[in-house]
């Protein structure tokens, strides 16, 4: 059986990117005798930190101490880091001393540029960034991704989609609403949500005399935005109709899910200059749990023919709230209850979006 490492710097920090980190060992571990490494970072004085801004020093990172734990690996998978002048060392000595090894690393957005290193604080990094990951190319074998592209930084991909682990998620339950809909945005706030979209046309729908319908919003979770929704939900006095939550997991995320209709995933990719289709973990949790979805970016695996998921443009227009209703009146008339709609969604995932599907184009080639 072949050896393999997973290595990650500090992803344990992060609820999401454990949880992914989990389950890609999960089922690396169904091939391979797989062992996880995390790149810890050090405490650094604050002479350290300055030391650590220019372009050609390095972030202070343990690489000696999980290269010692590295034992004739066949294969590395990586979740990509920060790119500086030790980060390219230390793939170098991995090559030197393993020059069988694949290495693999994995690029979870792309381009992440605007994303990673928009705020002016993190230019010094970006200039490392600049500096260093065009040389990966000697050392990586491949990149993984989640777009179409062929080639990163001169490197060959493997191109992939996000899957999930469709068992550990329970299915969506609950009942039609007359004029009623619920719609659930679950996230750690950030700009690329978008969702200031979502209650701009809140604004404009509850300015109507004529509607028949009331529609609420459900925001749950924290994050940097979650302070501008509040302030936006207020300004435009829609605080009956959009409820915010702190961030939630398990039986109480389950249930806010029951309360609602249909779910939300980005709507403000344009601001990080992505215009490409998403493959966020987030939209494969909601077809699992068998909810219809509307999106302010294409989704991977669904096409404009798919019956379950309305999308708005990549742009920073409003979201018109009558076009929801139509989609989800359509929905209704299509299908006798929310039962229905939720198994054939969950369905769907099963068959497009579970771990095995994701990871496959990554062990044939750790196999060829």
């Amino acid at each position: 059986m072949k050896k393999g490492y997973y290595i990650h710097f500090q992803g344990s920090s992060s609820i999401g990117v454990r949880k992914k980190i989990d389950m890609q060992i999960e089922e690396f571990s169904k091939h391979y005798e797989i062992e996880e490494l995390e790149v810890q970072t050090p405490e650094r004085t604050l002479l350290q930190r300055i030391w650590g801004l220019f372009p050609t020093a390095s972030i202070s990172r343990g690489y000696q101490a999980t290269m010692a734990q590295l034992k004739e690996p066949d294969f590395i998978y990586v979740r990509r880091a920060v790119a500086d002048r030790k980060y390219l060392q230390f793939w170098e000595k991995i090559k030197e001393r393993f020059p069988q090894c694949k290495i693999i690393v994995e690029i979870f957005t792309y381009p992440y540029d605007k994303d990673e290193f928009a705020k002016w604080d993190a230019w010094p990094f970006y200039i490392k960034e600049l500096l260093y990951r065009r040389k990966l190319k000697k050392y990586v074998d491949r990149f993984v991704t989640y777009t179409d592209d062929k080639e990163i930084f001169g490197v060959p991909t493997i191109r992939t989609i996000n899957g999930i682990k469709i068992e550990n998620i329970t299915l969506v339950e609950g009942k039609y609403d007359e004029d009623q809909i619920t719609l659930i945005g679950v996230a750690h706030m950030q700009s690329h949500h978008g969702y200031e979209r979502i209650i701009e046309g809140m604004r404009d729908f509850y300015q109507k005399k004529d509607r028949k319908h009331t529609v609420s919003l459900l925001l749950v979770g924290d994050g940097p935005e979650k302070m501008h929704y509040q302030s936006l939900a207020q300004k435009y006095g829609l605080e009956e109709y959009v409820k915010f939550y702190p961030t939630l997991s398990g039986q109480q995320l389950d249930e806010m899910y029951d309360k609602s209709d249909i779910a939300l995933a980005s709507f403000g990719t344009y601001k990080k200059g992505v215009f490409g289709k998403l493959s966020a973990l987030k939209t494969r949790e909601c077809l699992a749990k068998g909810m219809p979805l509307i999106t302010g970016c294409e989704i991977d695996v669904l096409d404009e023919t798919y019956p379950y998921v309305r999308n708005f443009p990549n742009s920073p227009e409003k979201v018109d709230i009558d076009e929801i209703i139509r989609f989800y009146e359509g929905i209704k008339r299509k299908n006798k209850d929310k039962t229905t709609v939720a198994n054939i969604i969950r369905e769907f995932a099963v068959q497009n979006v579970s771990m095995d599907s994701a990871m496959k184009p990554i062990v044939d080639y750790i196999e060829s």
